[in-house]
């Protein structure tokens, strides 16, 4: 890992013309171009930081926790030419079998702008998935807890290529060509524990991302919408739609995302470990395996406003259904909900740095409905957490 790292380093300080201005956190952002002499300075570093004293509920121990530790590399090699790379510091090295890159690479990708105005650009290398959702899309630095949408549901960070037509300053379009998973098929059925039960892989276990990013109204509300449509499994095509809302006012911002998916096999196992109880309960010889024809709900609001200058009240809810469109109507809809609570305060220091105190507390439970509630207990979690976050503009 050292050496990797000092390899990495040692390439983005030789090359030329480089990043010198600080890039706002989404991983959406164009990167702005300065023409500059080849500088060390000018190398664009972030480092983003988040630890925190966590107390949950039940049996489980009060910890000390490293919640993020990432490392990013931003830059422009030449004119018109930029590459981003991000680690995760604190995730595992192992390698993906399918996308042969490691579990701690979130970025790895050039991007270059072409055409007679520039409003052409192509991304290339492990990068972000072009789905429409601001709570991916907010620095991981500053989102405390995640839906299951971010925490299972989708490949975040994926190998693809990305086709992109900025319009004006205001409305962008872009297609992604993408892996669906980064793991192979036999993999993760076999990690999962479970048979194919007939089904193989895809040949071209991939899919394609239409985005739209959006402003509006005076740039005070910004859009993001995608659509995606994808394969796993041999002959089974996946759909999903995400519409990504959010606010920007001077003391309030906030964000509303929708989300709907249509799975025909539920790789991403969220709902299947619940379906495979229940029909264990009606038959003891019953195989557990990924459920079919599961569709995915949800939508994510949160909300942060300055009351005074340098202290915020932050708060986040989030609601997602799961249900079986096909088959056993026994189970049917919204048999599966994850509903999750937070509240807290954020207080900024020093007005110049991106460095906030917090603490919140968050509220979790998943419910049952419908004949999966039989065969299924609710689960219910709460956590208070006191810390500190810094994302640092290193150089």
């Amino acid at each position: 890992m050292k050496l990797k790292l000092f390899l990495t380093i040692n390439f983005i300080c030789s090359s030329g013309y480089l990043f010198a201005q600080t890039a706002p956190a989404g991983d959406t952002t164009s990167l702005l171009i300065t023409n500059k002499p080849p500088l060390l300075q000018n190398v664009h570093m972030n480092v983003l930081l988040r630890s925190s004293l966590e107390i949950p509920d039940g049996d489980k121990p009060s910890s000390l926790r490293l919640n993020e530790a990432r490392l990013e590399f931003m830059g422009t090699i030449v004119p018109d030419l930029d590459f981003r790379i991000r680690y995760r510091l604190n995730r595992s090295q192992a390698q993906r079998d399918l996308d042969n890159a490691p579990g701690s690479l979130d970025h790895a990708s050039v991007n270059y702008k072409f055409g007679s105005q520039k409003k052409w650009s192509i991304n290339v290398g492990k990068q972000a998935a072009y789905v429409g959702n601001w709570e991916f899309e907010t620095n991981p630095t500053y989102e405390y807890q995640y839906s299951d949408f971010v925490n299972y549901q989708t490949n975040l960070f994926l190998m693809g290529m990305r086709l992109g037509y900025q319009a004006n300053k205001n409305h962008g379009f872009f297609l992604q060509l993408h892996n669906t998973y980064n793991n192979s098929f036999t993999t993760t059925y076999n990690n999962a524990g479970y048979a194919p039960d007939g089904l193989k892989s895809a040949k071209h276990p991939m899919g394609v991302y239409a985005s739209w990013l959006g402003k509006l109204f005076d740039q005070k509300l910004h859009t993001f919408w995608s659509y995606d449509i994808s394969q796993y499994a041999s002959g089974k095509t996946n759909h999903a739609v995400a519409l990504g809302n959010k606010l920007v006012l001077k003391k309030l911002k906030g964000y509303l995302d929708l989300q709907w998916a249509s799975m025909p096999v539920d790789y991403v196992n969220i709902a299947s470990p619940s379906v495979n109880k229940y029909q264990q309960g009606l038959n003891p010889a019953y195989t557990p395996g990924f459920a079919r024809d599961i569709n995915y709900k949800g939508a994510v609001l949160r909300l942060d406003y300055e009351f005074v200058p340098g202290w915020f009240i932050t708060t986040k809810g989030i609601y997602e259904t799961s249900s079986q469109t096909k088959g056993n109507s026994a189970i049917g809809k919204n048999f599966r909900q994850n509903i999750g609570v937070l509240a807290g305060f954020e207080y900024k220091p020093i007005a110049s740095q991106n460095m906030k105190l917090f603490g919140y507390y968050y509220n979790n439970q998943v419910k049952y409905r419908n004949a999966i509630a039989d065969a299924n207990e609710p689960q219910r979690s709460s956590l208070f957490a006191i810390g500190v976050l810094y994302l640092v503009n290193a150089f």
